[in-house]
């Protein structure tokens, strides 16, 4: 991919320059309009993806609530981890709340990358961990503000 935009703080960030260049072989860009969906929770989840510009929002259904956001994620973020983990089924619904692009990677081309290449695997597989981690907190503070008595 010729044209890079800057990816600080971001899943991309923490990736080498060769991770960057083998993943993002791999990627096909599609380009979502405001307020599509992108997918379900409980749809199987087929394809990593990285935004590139815009934002997507993450909610869940929180019975009687309604539709809740959970995370706003932006360029150089990564969503549908679940693509990368078994069982292989979104969590969370994704909506574009921006007009957005993203490049999206088949799951089980990545997941063979990282097999063949080990140390790239390893990357892949320690940015991932640290994404997650990053999201359960969140998630975590989100529940506290969703579930608040008031």
């Amino acid at each position: 991919m010729a044209e890079q935009p800057i990816w600080h703080g971001s899943f991309v960030a923490e990736l080498s320059p060769r991770a960057q260049e083998k993943v993002f072989a791999e990627a096909e860009m599609i380009a979502d309009n405001a307020g599509t969906i992108i997918f379900r929770a409980g749809d199987h989840s087929q394809y990593p993806f990285i935004i590139k510009s815009g934002q997507v929002v993450l909610e869940i259904s929180v019975p009687p609530k309604g539709r809740r956001s959970i995370l706003t994620v932006g360029p150089g973020e990564l969503f549908s981890w679940s693509a990368l983990v078994e069982p292989r089924i979104e969590n969370a619904s994704a909506r574009a709340s921006v007009d957005t692009e993203v490049l999206r990677i088949e799951g089980d081309t990545l997941m063979k990358l990282c097999e063949d290449d080990s140390s790239l695997g390893f990357e892949v597989y320690r940015t991932l961990a640290k994404v997650i981690s990053s999201r359960l907190i969140a998630t975590r503070l989100q529940f506290l503000d969703v579930f608040q008595v008031g």
